[in-house]
């Protein structure tokens, strides 16, 4: 008798194979995360604040006069 589908029949030699290289890679990738720096958040920064080494001289809206900083009259 014909039956209208087929039964899949795993190979368990070939899954134990898969199931390790998955876990040998699993391994290598959690090493690298362990040795890998504390990932930067940005939590704390001061970001509103200039950068220490900023010269104030050379700011480009201390050469602007007060008329050329406000908004273009319409």
């Amino acid at each position: 008798m014909w039956l209208p589908f087929q039964v899949f029949h795993p190979n368990k030699m070939s899954d134990a194979e898969q199931m390790r290289t998955i876990r040998e890679g699993l391994a290598r990738s959690m090493e690298l995360l362990r040795r890998a720096p504390v990932a930067d958040t940005f939590l704390g920064r001061k970001t509103q604040e200039p950068f220490p080494r900023e010269d104030e001289a050379i700011r480009i809206d201390r050469w602007l006069s007060s008329r050329e900083l406000q908004p273009p009259k319409k």
